[in-house]
């Protein structure tokens, strides 16, 4: 499912749809946070929100591999946190992400793309 961005005033598109990560929950330390993405407010952001949607974009036909790419897109851009040379984590857990990344960013290779896609798990 793709998510998008809007001005909760006008419903203008704040951006293209894309995936949102799953682990928004425990990054934000809150169960349930997608019942909190349409308002968000509570994060300094007013009057804008997430809705689902099932729309590559407003304006253009995407194909089939446009929307899963940009799916493979979001999620690297999700998980570009766990490559930060910052990051308290261990040289495994650090081998696991950057793999998964790999993975992501190979996805048009895949034989069965765009229709099979063999989507890696997240370390998380």
């Amino acid at each position: 499912m793709l998510w998008q961005l809007k001005k909760l005033s006008t419903n203008e598109a704040l951006g293209e749809p894309q995936v949102l990560p799953e682990n928004w929950g425990p990054i934000f330390g809150l169960s349930g946070v997608k019942d909190k993405l349409g308002d968000l407010a509570w994060v300094g952001l007013p009057d804008q929100g997430w809705f689902e949607t099932t729309q590559a974009s407003s304006d253009e036909n995407h194909s089939a591999a446009d929307i899963e790419w940009a799916k493979a897109v979001s999620l690297l851009r999700s998980s570009d946190w766990a490559v930060l040379p910052d990051v308290p984590m261990t040289s495994n857990k650090k081998a696991l992400w950057l793999e998964y990344r790999k993975v992501l960013r190979e996805i048009k290779s895949q034989s069965g793309f765009p229709s099979d896609i063999q989507w890696p798990t997240s370390p998380v």
